[in-house]
């Protein structure tokens, strides 16, 4: 049986809303914008990231654990997570948020958010990271011409200093009043809205192949 076939007899299982919401989602589905979390310590803060990135259309999002494992809480990402593509990559010493409150970051963290962004950049990224420090461009600055990955740290600490190392660019959002810093979910939204916003409004080149379209509807439909 063809995929097109897969499809239509798949599609004809559900209520024709809800394969119309499918197909509008997947209207604007891209991979050319990308969010990557190092080590985020509350869950339901990395859960509303995801929420946003499926809001924004962002179809891949990769998760570096190091100290903290991830478990993604559904009752805040509202179930999306299970429509993108989720790549986790931990470090071999990381066991429970509990456990790893009181330890340091170790070489095998270093190791593992190299490997990561290294893994990344070999998809063709060009990789982001939040900082306030060694002359950060504005977010609404950062180039669209190729795919882009943003990359953010911790609640706690923000990123790493080998995620900033291995970074191709850093960037930064200016805050007017007295906080210093906006709570992760919110910073990662405003992000994703600005850098989203200025993708779309340069072509077609964010938009997904039929082949891809496919491939991800038939999945969807699969679920």
């Amino acid at each position: 049986m063809s995929d097109e076939e897969k499809i239509k007899k798949l599609s004809e299982q559900i209520t024709p809303s809800r394969y119309a919401k499918m197909l509008r989602a997947l209207a604007y589905r891209t991979r050319r914008l990308a969010v990557v979390l190092e080590d985020i310590y509350q869950p339901h803060n990395a859960a509303a990231v995801l929420r946003s990135c499926d809001a924004f259309g962002l179809q891949t999002a990769y998760i570096i654990e190091n100290r903290y494992p991830l478990k993604i809480s559904h009752n805040v990402d509202m179930g999306v997570s299970k429509w993108m593509d989720i790549i986790k990559y931990k470090s071999p010493t990381c066991t429970t948020a509990f456990a790893a409150r009181n330890r340091p970051p170790n070489e095998f963290d270093k190791a593992n958010t190299k490997r990561a962004i290294d893994e990344i950049k070999a998809k063709g990224y060009l990789v982001a990271a939040s900082s306030l420090d060694a002359n950060p461009v504005q977010v609404c600055d950062l180039p669209v011409e190729k795919p882009l990955a943003i990359l953010i740290g911790t609640e706690l600490t923000g990123l790493s200093q080998t995620a900033i190392e291995n970074a191709d660019i850093t960037f930064k959002v200016d805050m007017l009043g007295f906080a210093q810093s906006f709570n992760l979910s919110v910073f990662a939204a405003l992000c994703i809205s600005e850098i989203s916003k200025k993708m779309r409004s340069q072509g077609d080149a964010w938009k997904m192949s039929e082949s891809e379209k496919k491939k991800l509807l038939l999945r969807w439909l699969e679920e």
